[in-house]
């Protein structure tokens, strides 16, 4: 392989890998995120958890998130169509000084959050109500749906630091 091919893959992998939303810290801790709620097993999404419109109830699934770092001041949770590439939403849970917590179940396309759950971007499907959540809403057509967590530090000035993430499948559906 010449150099330039290399030098050029080497950029390439590493624009794709990083989140240019963020800073990164030194060493990035891997999140363990696992389900509450039984019904969700990562396998097929519960009928709990799809959209309205395809008939389900459209609650997101309850998460325990653990390992994260100490000086995190927010989880981020970003909800993805990977099938579609859909954006379904984006919230923020605050977690100053917890090594874990249970992120409880909510309600779709609501801005009425439970307490210590916070809008942080809206879904961008062409379909339903807006919100900082949509849920899985293929209708049985399998898509895959998955959770992206990243725990936070604040930052007064420029980018937020990224001190953690991890990743979840939520399911086919």
């Amino acid at each position: 392989m010449k150099k330039g091919t290399f030098i050029i893959l080497a950029i390439v992998c590493f624009l794709s890998c990083s989140d240019s939303r963020y800073k990164s810290a030194e060493n990035i801790a891997d999140l363990s995120i696992s389900f509450i709620d039984q019904n969700w097993d990562g396998k097929k999404v519960p009928t709990s958890g799809q959209c309205r419109s395809c008939g389900g109830k459209g609650l997101s699934p309850a998460l325990m998130v653990t390992n994260i770092p100490e000086n995190a001041d927010a989880l981020i949770v970003e909800f993805v169509d990977k099938t579609m590439n859909v954006f379904h939403g984006a919230i923020r849970v605050p977690v100053s000084d917890k090594a874990e917590i249970a992120i409880p179940s909510f309600q779709d396309q609501t801005y009425n959050l439970p307490d210590g759950v916070e809008a942080e971007s809206e879904h961008t499907a062409p379909i339903g109500s807006s919100g900082p959540y949509l849920a899985p809403c293929g209708c049985g057509v399998r898509n895959k749906y998955v959770a992206t967590i990243m725990a936070i530090k604040n930052e007064t000035s420029g980018k937020n630091m990224l001190l953690g993430k991890g990743k979840i499948t939520l399911g086919r559906y």
